[in-house]
């Protein structure tokens, strides 16, 4: 393990107190697609995590509809929704739906990911999750829409995360016209956050990883509960104390 070939030339009575202990996140992404063939105000889908996670930010294709890059430069205003369950049937009714944020941004163009930094929406591993995804100013100069691709409902997937498409919006927000089915165009970007409950331990293994990783000792008491891992388990440390994860 790097963890300790990085400290091997470390007495062993006193690396574990010495050597950092690091809590592990990791980044990732989840695309659907840059390929509009229409274009209105908004969009909605769902998220089902098979990992805890943070939602920490979107890409998401603003323009003029027509050609690659159209609309490059213009200010754009997108807000994005969310709720708790699908957001199937609740397209067009507010309620239950909260703001998670909204942002003034510059369009990248039509087909290329404009980064919208809204986030810090935690999600649960094994729950759904709808998203509204707004252009607030939609039609301002020259022409802004949000891009969107006909046909679904769609599920693009990684290991961490699904997406289903559902559909298309115009505006105002919420009570603008519902269009069957668009997929929507872009990309989420998340971290998940490793635990003992997500490595998929259990009774002992489980107790001893939470008092290694998630206890907050430190020094000769983290020490000792690594050592009693390591006495039962080897040296395949608990997530908290890989560099190779």
């Amino acid at each position: 393990m790097k963890f300790l070939s990085k400290c091997k030339a470390v007495a062993l009575t006193v690396l574990l107190s010495l050597c950092t202990v690091p809590a592990f996140a990791q980044s990732g992404s989840l695309t659907t697609i840059y390929a509009h063939n229409n274009a209105f105000a908004g969009n909605t889908f769902d998220i089902k995590p098979t990992v805890n996670m943070t939602i920490n930010s979107f890409d998401v294709n603003i323009g003029t509809f027509g050609t690659n890059g159209g609309g490059a430069g213009a200010a754009a205003t997108v807000s994005i929704y969310w709720r708790p369950g699908t957001s199937d049937g609740f397209q067009s009714n507010s309620a239950g739906w909260t703001l998670l944020g909204t942002a003034n941004v510059t369009s990248q163009g039509a087909n290329i990911p404009t980064n919208v930094p809204i986030g810090g929406l935690n999600v649960v591993a094994g729950q759904t999750y709808g998203i509204y995804v707004s252009l607030d100013n939609w039609g301002a100069a020259p022409g802004l829409e949000f891009l969107y691709t006909n046909g679904g409902p769609s599920v693009y997937s990684n290991a961490d995360l699904a997406l289903t498409t559902f559909y298309g919006k115009g505006t105002p927000v919420f009570s603008g016209n519902t269009f069957t089915y668009r997929q929507w165009n872009g990309t989420i970007h998340y971290t998940k956050t490793q635990t003992c409950a997500s490595e998929g331990y259990n009774a002992t293994k489980m107790y001893y990883c939470v008092k290694v990783c998630e206890s907050g000792y430190t020094g000769a008491t983290l020490d000792m509960w690594i050592r009693r891992w390591m006495d039962r388990y080897g040296n395949q440390l608990p997530y908290c104390a890989r560099e190779d994860v």
